[in-house]
């Protein structure tokens, strides 16, 4: 039997509007437990890396993992699969919300969504329930008021995912949103759901999921949660979310201000600091289904007489959509919600009205050309390049498909195009922290901060963070454990919050699932995740030569603050990618060798990448 899995996804088939099951090999369980590395496997044994990723042949894949449904601390997120809209390549992107409970809670373990309804639908869950309804009356609007109206029909309980104008018109950054303050942000699935002429997800369920010791996860995880209900770091954490990420990293003066030319937030200690938030704009906590720790925020802005609610803004929000094009905080604010309710990743969002702004300042782009001016500062010209974006006019054609294809089309110096593998940049400059130049330029899924988290041993030694000896086994260690984290899946919050290691979570996995699994095994499933994303990416065509870092980077020293003067030492950066190759078993070209994959048990996922 079966503890903590269903052991079945659910195969949506859009364009014959049918409903099936796919049984998971129960050996993937233990290979891959579940999330980001059977995501990656499944990928390849679906070559999705064949397909077109706005084509009918490319599918959406959503994943929970065996911790889901349990009581272990943050188990709110599912993961999300595609080949991307944006790079080409391998994409995951992780949501909170219900949705991943819902999942399971339906009696599954994930969902895979394939071709193409000829009109536009909503699918709709509830249990063994599975139907298509009409969502004519849904296209068009805003990701709100399409959640709204499904609430109305199908309940506070249900988890809603929904996309706005900007997945409907296929802008390759378009995001999917879910229920009303949480996204699965980065790199397009919410134009490969648009592709599909599919508005909405709605997912119900309340099936009981069997657990191998329940008594003992209930015993462990209220224990856990108790002993650190006033634990200074975890209260924090709640006060304040991640907007108080901004402190540190203008402490270390690689914040994010006019396109990454600047370290340094100007307007920081008068109200763009987590302080002002708290006490002028933020309502109340909100949390994912679940979650001891509620660290989003509820905001308020009043904007030409309408209240303006908002979960958030997160860290990279603040800083792309903020910092980066130096607006208020209720500024910054009105756009993040304009870009939630458009459909619109605001980080890459922010990037792209960062080189908008660039450009116009050095006259490399016309006022006329743009529709409208864009200053830094100014929120009226950049609200009006999202909603021309979402919409795919004008200038928003162009803008539409990343700042790389954008600085491409207008033959703009590419070193302002501020992406890795076509995917644009979080707030980190990389010019201050060797750690993040290193994880930016290597990550699976392109420019991301969440594969490794090296800012959190550089933050306290100086020495450590200007660093590049050490930093390429630093981050492939870094990335193993968070793969494995992210395979169960746990929130990111949780292991540093409740001081949680590899041995805690494997010990809740065998009273879930009654799997036992030595640490070494562990680390080997986030090995399969990074070693199978690569090669997906191979056999997209991503290959050695994408493994760097935009040029502003190798030849713009920040500034001021406490990195200025630095910038990426090109060689030096070359020889840590090469120590990060030997580290992982790759070979000189970055490529997994065949004895890497036979070690790890994927022998087979070499031929596919060829």
């Amino acid at each position: 039997m079966l503890y903590g899995y269903r052991g079945k996804l659910l195969q949506v088939d859009l364009t014959a509007g049918k409903f099936s099951t796919v049984e998971v090999p129960e050996g993937y369980f233990r290979s891959f437990i579940g999330g980001k590395a059977l995501g990656a496997r499944l990928l390849l044994d679906r070559k999705l890396f064949l397909a077109d990723p706005l084509g009918a042949g490319n599918e959406v894949i959503i994943l929970t993992g065996p911790v889901t449904g349990s009581f272990v601390p943050g188990v709110g997120k599912a993961l999300l699969f595609s080949k991307s809209p944006l790079t080409g390549g391998y994409l995951d992107s992780a949501v909170g919300g219900r949705l991943s409970h819902n999942i399971k809670m339906a009696g599954y373990d994930g969902l895979i969504i394939s071709g193409r309804s000829p009109q536009p639908v909503s699918l709709i869950i509830d249990n063994d329930m599975v139907e298509l309804i009409p969502a004519d009356d849904l296209w068009g609007k805003g990701c709100f008021e399409s959640e709204a109206r499904l609430r109305e029909r199908f309940g506070c309980d249900a988890a809603v995912a929904a996309i706005g104008p900007a997945g409907e018109n296929l802008v390759r950054y378009a995001m999917i949103q879910c229920d009303f303050y949480h996204q699965a942000g980065r790199g397009g699935l919410g134009a490969v759901f648009g592709s599909k002429n599919l508005k909405a997800l709605v997912v119900s369920g309340n099936t009981p999921l069997p657990l191998f010791a329940p008594e003992d996860l209930f015993t462990r995880c209220l224990k856990l949660i108790t002993e650190k209900k006033n634990d200074q770091n975890i209260l924090f954490r709640i006060k304040y979310g991640t907007l108080s990420t901004l402190d540190g990293n203008q402490k270390l003066g690689i914040a994010v201000v006019r396109n990454f030319r600047d370290g340094v937030v100007d307007r920081y200690e008068t109200d763009m600091n987590r302080d002002y938030f708290r006490q002028h704009l933020v309502l109340r906590d909100l949390a994912c289904f679940g979650c001891s720790v509620p660290c989003a925020k509820l905001c308020k802005v009043e904007r030409d007489g309408k209240e303006i609610l908002l979960g958030g803004p997160e860290y990279e929000t603040m800083s792309l959509l903020g910092t980066n094009l130096e607006l208020s905080p209720e500024d910054l604010i009105y756009l993040n919600w304009l870009c939630d309710d458009l459909g619109l990743d605001t980080i890459s969002a922010g990037n792209v009205l960062g080189f908008v702004a660039e450009a116009m300042e050095k006259s490399l782009l016309e006022a006329q050309e743009v529709g409208a001016p864009v200053i830094w500062g100014d929120v009226n010209g950049f609200a009006k390049v999202l909603v021309d974006i979402a919409y795919q006019r004008g200038i928003g054609r162009i803008l539409a498909k990343g700042v790389k294809k954008a600085a491409e089309y207008w033959g703009i110096d590419p070193d302002m195009a501020i992406h890795v593998k076509g995917m644009e940049l979080p707030g980190y400059d990389p010019r201050g922290t060797t750690g993040y130049a290193l994880e930016y330029a290597v990550a699976d899924r392109g420019g991301c901060h969440r594969r490794a988290r090296p800012l959190r041993d550089e933050m306290t030694d100086e020495a450590l963070r200007f660093a590049y000896e050490g930093k390429a086994q630093l981050v492939k260690d870094m990335e193993d454990v968070r793969a494995f984290q992210h395979s169960l899946p746990v929130c990111d919050t949780m292991p540093p919050r409740f001081g949680l290691k590899i041995p805690d979570y494997l010990e809740m996995l065998r009273m879930i699932t009654g799997l036992e699994m030595t640490v070494k095994e562990a680390k080997a499933v986030g090995e399969r995740a990074i070693n199978l994303a690569r090669c997906f990416n191979y056999a997209c065509g991503i290959t050695q030569k994408e493994d760097t870092l935009p040029g502003r980077f190798f030849k713009e020293p920040l500034p001021r603050g406490a990195s200025a003067g630095k910038l990426v030492e090109r060689d030096q950066f070359q020889t840590m990618l090469s120590d990060y190759y030997r580290a992982r078993g790759w070979t000189p070209q970055g490529s997994p060798t065949h004895d890497k994959l036979v070690e790890l048990g994927l022998a087979e996922a070499g031929g596919m990448r060829e």
